[in-house]
Protein backbone atom coordinates (compact mmCIF):
# COMPACT_ATOMS: atom_id res chain seq x y z
CA UNK A 1 0.00 0.00 0.00
CA UNK A 2 1.24 3.77 -0.64
CA UNK A 3 2.83 5.60 2.36
CA UNK A 4 0.43 8.42 1.50
CA UNK A 5 -2.28 5.52 2.05
CA UNK A 6 -1.24 4.15 5.08
CA UNK A 7 -1.08 7.96 6.91
CA UNK A 8 -4.42 8.36 5.83
CA UNK A 9 -5.71 5.04 7.33
CA UNK A 10 -3.84 5.86 10.58
CA UNK A 11 -4.91 9.74 11.37
CA UNK A 12 -8.87 8.36 10.25
CA UNK A 13 -8.69 5.72 12.64
CA UNK A 14 -6.98 8.38 15.25
CA UNK A 15 -10.09 10.61 15.06
CA UNK A 16 -12.27 8.13 15.24
CA UNK A 17 -10.69 6.41 18.47
CA UNK A 18 -10.74 9.95 19.89
CA UNK A 19 -14.12 10.54 19.38
CA UNK A 20 -15.20 7.24 20.76
CA UNK A 21 -13.65 8.05 23.89
CA UNK A 22 -15.11 11.34 24.40
CA UNK A 23 -18.25 9.96 23.36
CA UNK A 24 -17.77 6.96 25.61
CA UNK A 25 -16.52 9.04 28.64
CA UNK A 26 -19.28 12.00 29.04
CA UNK A 27 -22.08 8.82 28.54
CA UNK A 28 -20.71 6.67 31.24
CA UNK A 29 -18.64 8.89 33.45
CA UNK A 30 -15.36 6.55 32.91
CA UNK A 31 -12.50 7.50 35.34
CA UNK A 32 -8.91 8.72 34.53
CA UNK A 33 -7.24 5.39 33.90
CA UNK A 34 -9.83 4.78 30.59
CA UNK A 35 -8.20 7.84 29.37
CA UNK A 36 -4.34 6.82 30.09
CA UNK A 37 -4.87 3.33 28.38
CA UNK A 38 -6.45 5.45 25.51
CA UNK A 39 -4.16 7.61 24.79
CA UNK A 40 -1.12 4.90 25.09
CA UNK A 41 -3.24 3.33 22.42
CA UNK A 42 -2.90 6.24 20.48
CA UNK A 43 0.77 6.63 21.15
CA UNK A 44 1.36 3.10 19.43
CA UNK A 45 -0.65 4.24 16.68
CA UNK A 46 1.43 7.43 16.33
CA UNK A 47 4.36 5.53 16.32
CA UNK A 48 4.15 2.96 13.89
CA UNK A 49 2.53 5.74 11.54
CA UNK A 50 6.23 7.31 12.01
CA UNK A 51 7.94 4.67 11.70
CA UNK A 52 5.95 3.65 8.38
CA UNK A 53 7.16 6.95 7.22
CA UNK A 54 10.90 6.24 8.41
CA UNK A 55 11.69 3.07 7.09
CA UNK A 56 11.17 3.82 3.35
CA UNK A 57 12.92 7.16 4.37
CA UNK A 58 16.30 5.21 5.55
CA UNK A 59 16.33 3.15 2.60
CA UNK A 60 16.31 5.88 0.26
CA UNK A 61 19.09 7.50 2.38
CA UNK A 62 21.38 3.79 1.86
CA UNK A 63 20.46 3.93 -1.82
CA UNK A 64 21.90 7.84 -2.45
CA UNK A 65 24.73 6.88 0.06
CA UNK A 66 25.45 3.44 -1.56
CA UNK A 67 25.28 5.32 -5.64
CA UNK A 68 26.74 8.04 -4.55
CA UNK A 69 30.08 5.75 -2.92
CA UNK A 70 29.96 3.82 -6.46
CA UNK A 71 29.87 6.89 -8.44
CA UNK A 72 26.48 5.54 -10.46
CA UNK A 73 22.29 6.00 -9.98
CA UNK A 74 20.63 2.82 -10.12
CA UNK A 75 17.18 3.40 -12.62
CA UNK A 76 15.33 0.71 -10.63
CA UNK A 77 16.13 0.70 -7.33
CA UNK A 78 14.78 -1.27 -4.54
CA UNK A 79 12.29 -0.71 -2.44
CA UNK A 80 9.72 -0.75 -5.21
CA UNK A 81 8.10 2.16 -6.31
CA UNK A 82 4.73 1.24 -4.75
CA UNK A 83 6.56 1.33 -0.91
CA UNK A 84 7.41 4.75 -1.08
CA UNK A 85 6.09 7.56 -3.50
CA UNK A 86 7.58 9.59 -6.26
CA UNK A 87 11.26 6.88 -5.36
CA UNK A 88 11.02 6.41 -9.69
CA UNK A 89 10.69 10.22 -10.08
CA UNK A 90 13.46 11.41 -8.05
CA UNK A 91 15.90 8.66 -9.23
CA UNK A 92 15.53 9.25 -13.01
CA UNK A 93 15.68 13.23 -11.68
CA UNK A 94 19.58 11.96 -10.16
CA UNK A 95 20.39 10.00 -13.21
CA UNK A 96 19.53 12.63 -15.57
CA UNK A 97 21.53 15.12 -13.16
CA UNK A 98 24.26 12.90 -13.30
CA UNK A 99 24.43 12.61 -16.67
CA UNK A 100 24.51 15.99 -17.42
CA UNK A 101 27.20 16.23 -14.90
CA UNK A 102 29.18 13.79 -16.47
CA UNK A 103 28.58 15.69 -20.38
CA UNK A 104 29.03 18.91 -19.10
CA UNK A 105 32.52 17.70 -17.99
CA UNK A 106 33.15 15.61 -20.88
CA UNK A 107 32.45 18.74 -22.95
CA UNK A 108 34.96 20.87 -21.03
CA UNK A 109 38.04 18.00 -20.92
CA UNK A 110 37.33 18.47 -24.62
CA UNK A 111 37.74 22.06 -24.84
CA UNK A 112 40.99 21.96 -22.61
CA UNK A 113 42.29 18.93 -25.41
CA UNK A 114 41.24 21.32 -28.05
CA UNK A 115 42.73 24.09 -26.70
CA UNK A 116 45.87 22.37 -25.84
CA UNK A 117 45.92 20.98 -29.31
CA UNK A 118 45.76 24.53 -31.02
CA UNK A 119 48.50 25.35 -28.32
CA UNK A 120 50.91 23.23 -29.52
CA UNK A 121 50.02 23.57 -33.25
CA UNK A 122 51.01 27.41 -32.05
CA UNK A 123 54.81 27.73 -32.68
CA UNK A 124 55.57 30.73 -33.45
CA UNK A 125 52.71 31.16 -35.55
CA UNK A 126 54.25 34.37 -36.41
CA UNK A 127 56.76 33.38 -38.15
CA UNK A 128 54.90 31.04 -40.23
CA UNK A 129 52.27 33.81 -41.11
CA UNK A 130 55.62 36.41 -41.94
CA UNK A 131 56.96 33.23 -44.03
CA UNK A 132 53.60 33.13 -46.52
CA UNK A 133 52.91 36.87 -46.70
CA UNK A 134 56.91 37.26 -47.54
CA UNK A 135 56.39 34.74 -49.95
CA UNK A 136 52.95 36.55 -51.13
CA UNK A 137 54.56 39.59 -51.79
CA UNK A 138 57.52 38.22 -54.11
CA UNK A 139 55.06 36.08 -56.24
CA UNK A 140 53.31 39.69 -56.90
CA UNK A 141 56.40 41.28 -57.66
CA UNK A 142 57.43 38.54 -60.05
CA UNK A 143 53.71 38.79 -61.32
CA UNK A 144 52.84 35.30 -60.23
CA UNK A 145 49.27 35.97 -59.22
CA UNK A 146 48.55 32.27 -58.36
CA UNK A 147 51.21 31.70 -56.39
CA UNK A 148 49.76 34.82 -54.33
CA UNK A 149 46.41 33.53 -53.92
CA UNK A 150 47.21 30.80 -52.76
CA UNK A 151 49.49 32.30 -50.29
CA UNK A 152 46.78 34.39 -49.05
CA UNK A 153 44.57 31.66 -48.60
CA UNK A 154 47.13 29.19 -47.25
CA UNK A 155 47.90 32.05 -44.46
CA UNK A 156 43.95 32.34 -44.01
CA UNK A 157 43.13 28.54 -43.45
CA UNK A 158 46.16 28.38 -40.88
CA UNK A 159 44.57 31.69 -38.89
CA UNK A 160 41.62 30.49 -38.78
CA UNK A 161 42.76 26.52 -37.67
CA UNK A 162 44.82 27.23 -34.44
CA UNK A 163 43.32 30.60 -33.96
CA UNK A 164 41.43 30.15 -30.39
CA UNK A 165 38.53 31.98 -30.45
CA UNK A 166 36.20 29.64 -28.70
CA UNK A 167 34.55 25.89 -29.63
CA UNK A 168 31.59 28.26 -31.54
CA UNK A 169 31.60 29.95 -34.58
CA UNK A 170 29.45 31.39 -37.69
CA UNK A 171 28.54 28.99 -40.68
CA UNK A 172 29.66 31.68 -43.05
CA UNK A 173 33.10 32.11 -41.17
CA UNK A 174 33.59 27.80 -41.62
CA UNK A 175 32.44 27.67 -45.14
CA UNK A 176 35.02 30.86 -45.79
CA UNK A 177 37.64 28.59 -44.09
CA UNK A 178 36.64 25.66 -46.26
CA UNK A 179 36.86 28.20 -49.83
CA UNK A 180 40.73 28.75 -48.83
CA UNK A 181 41.08 25.40 -48.29
CA UNK A 182 39.53 24.14 -51.33
CA UNK A 183 41.33 26.62 -53.04
CA UNK A 184 44.76 25.21 -51.73
CA UNK A 185 43.70 21.45 -53.08
CA UNK A 186 42.55 22.84 -56.33
CA UNK A 187 45.99 24.21 -57.11
CA UNK A 188 47.33 20.84 -55.70
CA UNK A 189 45.22 18.35 -57.83
CA UNK A 190 45.17 20.64 -60.74
CA UNK A 191 41.90 21.56 -60.48
CA UNK A 192 40.18 17.84 -60.60
CA UNK A 193 37.49 18.42 -58.73
CA UNK A 194 35.39 21.49 -57.65
CA UNK A 195 32.87 22.69 -54.78
CA UNK A 196 29.45 23.97 -54.75
CA UNK A 197 27.41 25.36 -51.59
CA UNK A 198 23.64 25.03 -51.56
CA UNK A 199 21.75 27.15 -49.19
CA UNK A 200 17.75 27.58 -50.10
CA UNK A 201 17.22 31.48 -49.90
CA UNK A 202 14.59 31.43 -47.99
CA UNK A 203 17.60 29.73 -45.17
CA UNK A 204 20.06 32.66 -45.92
CA UNK A 205 19.92 33.44 -42.42
CA UNK A 206 21.79 30.12 -41.46
CA UNK A 207 24.82 31.81 -42.33
CA UNK A 208 25.00 33.35 -38.89
CA UNK A 209 24.02 30.42 -36.84
CA UNK A 210 26.66 29.29 -34.27
CA UNK A 211 28.05 25.95 -35.10
CA UNK A 212 31.41 23.93 -33.66
CA UNK A 213 34.55 25.35 -35.23
CA UNK A 214 36.16 22.78 -37.74
CA UNK A 215 33.00 20.16 -38.10
CA UNK A 216 33.10 20.46 -41.99
CA UNK A 217 36.32 20.97 -43.36
CA UNK A 218 37.43 17.28 -41.94
CA UNK A 219 34.70 16.02 -43.39
CA UNK A 220 35.11 17.60 -46.67
CA UNK A 221 38.66 16.84 -46.58
CA UNK A 222 38.05 12.86 -46.46
CA UNK A 223 35.65 13.37 -49.24
CA UNK A 224 38.44 14.58 -51.29
CA UNK A 225 41.05 12.05 -50.57
CA UNK A 226 39.18 8.89 -49.85
CA UNK A 227 36.19 9.60 -52.48
CA UNK A 228 37.80 11.96 -54.78
CA UNK A 229 41.55 11.13 -54.84
CA UNK A 230 41.07 8.33 -57.78
CA UNK A 231 38.81 10.71 -59.83
CA UNK A 232 41.16 12.13 -63.02
CA UNK A 233 38.59 14.98 -63.46
CA UNK A 234 34.97 15.81 -63.10
CA UNK A 235 35.08 15.28 -59.06
CA UNK A 236 32.30 17.38 -57.03
CA UNK A 237 31.87 18.16 -53.22
CA UNK A 238 29.09 19.60 -52.21
CA UNK A 239 27.81 21.42 -49.38
CA UNK A 240 23.99 21.52 -48.36
CA UNK A 241 22.65 23.60 -46.14
CA UNK A 242 19.00 23.07 -44.64
CA UNK A 243 17.14 24.92 -41.98
CA UNK A 244 14.38 23.27 -40.35
CA UNK A 245 12.37 24.01 -36.94
CA UNK A 246 15.12 22.39 -34.35
CA UNK A 247 17.80 21.87 -36.80
CA UNK A 248 20.44 22.76 -39.07
CA UNK A 249 21.10 20.07 -41.30
CA UNK A 250 25.10 20.25 -42.98
CA UNK A 251 25.50 17.71 -45.39
CA UNK A 252 28.89 17.45 -47.70
CA UNK A 253 28.76 15.05 -50.37
CA UNK A 254 31.02 14.02 -53.18
CA UNK A 255 30.66 11.98 -56.67
CA UNK A 256 33.38 9.73 -56.02
CA UNK A 257 33.90 6.19 -55.32
CA UNK A 258 31.56 5.63 -52.25
CA UNK A 259 31.52 2.53 -50.09
CA UNK A 260 30.41 -0.92 -50.13
CA UNK A 261 27.27 -1.82 -47.68
CA UNK A 262 30.30 -3.40 -45.02
CA UNK A 263 32.34 -1.08 -45.13
CA UNK A 264 29.75 1.38 -44.62
CA UNK A 265 28.13 -0.70 -41.57
CA UNK A 266 31.19 -0.91 -39.63
CA UNK A 267 32.17 2.70 -39.99
CA UNK A 268 28.80 3.96 -38.99
CA UNK A 269 29.60 1.42 -35.85
CA UNK A 270 32.98 3.35 -34.98
CA UNK A 271 31.85 6.33 -35.34
CA UNK A 272 28.43 6.14 -33.20
CA UNK A 273 30.56 3.77 -30.48
CA UNK A 274 30.19 4.80 -27.18
CA UNK A 275 33.95 4.19 -26.59
CA UNK A 276 35.94 6.74 -27.88
CA UNK A 277 39.54 5.53 -28.59
CA UNK A 278 42.41 6.07 -26.87
CA UNK A 279 45.17 5.94 -29.56
CA UNK A 280 44.28 8.47 -32.16
CA UNK A 281 47.33 7.50 -34.43
CA UNK A 282 45.89 7.88 -37.90
CA UNK A 283 46.04 4.66 -39.68
CA UNK A 284 45.17 4.17 -43.25
CA UNK A 285 42.12 3.86 -45.71
CA UNK A 286 38.63 3.98 -44.01
CA UNK A 287 40.42 4.03 -40.46
CA UNK A 288 41.41 6.97 -40.85
CA UNK A 289 38.05 8.81 -41.52
CA UNK A 290 36.44 7.14 -38.68
CA UNK A 291 38.80 8.47 -36.17
CA UNK A 292 38.14 11.97 -37.63
CA UNK A 293 34.36 11.45 -38.72
CA UNK A 294 34.46 9.82 -34.53
CA UNK A 295 35.89 13.30 -33.09
CA UNK A 296 33.39 15.77 -35.01
CA UNK A 297 30.26 13.19 -33.96
CA UNK A 298 31.91 13.33 -29.80
CA UNK A 299 32.19 16.66 -30.27
CA UNK A 300 28.93 17.80 -31.07
CA UNK A 301 27.27 15.09 -28.90
CA UNK A 302 29.24 16.60 -25.79
CA UNK A 303 28.22 19.91 -26.53
CA UNK A 304 24.34 19.84 -27.90
CA UNK A 305 23.37 16.11 -26.48
CA UNK A 306 23.03 12.54 -27.81
CA UNK A 307 20.10 13.26 -30.15
CA UNK A 308 22.99 15.38 -32.30
CA UNK A 309 25.76 14.38 -34.37
CA UNK A 310 27.02 13.29 -37.46
CA UNK A 311 25.91 10.06 -39.95
CA UNK A 312 27.60 8.67 -43.03
CA UNK A 313 25.41 7.46 -46.10
CA UNK A 314 27.07 5.52 -49.60
CA UNK A 315 26.81 3.71 -52.00
CA UNK A 316 29.69 1.98 -54.50
CA UNK A 317 30.90 3.65 -56.83
CA UNK A 318 27.77 6.19 -56.51
CA UNK A 319 29.58 8.74 -53.98
CA UNK A 320 28.80 9.32 -50.00
CA UNK A 321 27.06 11.94 -48.31
CA UNK A 322 27.96 13.13 -44.48
CA UNK A 323 24.86 14.70 -42.81
CA UNK A 324 25.74 16.92 -39.89
CA UNK A 325 22.56 17.92 -37.71
CA UNK A 326 23.33 20.59 -35.05
CA UNK A 327 20.69 22.78 -33.47
CA UNK A 328 19.45 25.99 -34.66
CA UNK A 329 20.04 29.22 -32.60
CA UNK A 330 21.99 27.56 -30.22
CA UNK A 331 24.59 29.90 -28.14
CA UNK A 332 26.77 28.12 -25.47
CA UNK A 333 27.37 29.62 -22.62
CA UNK A 334 30.93 30.45 -21.00
CA UNK A 335 32.07 31.26 -18.17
Amino acid sequence: MDITKRIKHYLIIQCILTAAVVLVMMQFNLPPMFLIITAAGEGVIIISAVLTIMKPLNSLQKILEKSISAGKFEENPRPQPEEFPFLTEIMTLLVQCAQETTRKNAAEIFDKQAELTALQSQINPHFLYNTLESVRGQALIDGNIEIAKMMEALSAFFRYSISRKGSLVRLRDELANIENYMMIQRYRFNNRFAMEILIDEDDEEAYDYKIPKLIIQPVVENAIFHGLEESLEGGIVTIEVIVTEKNLIITVSDNGKGMDADTLTDLNQRIHSQIIPLDRQEGKGTANTGIGLLNIHKRIQLLFGEEYGLSVYSTGNQGTDVEITVPVHYERITE
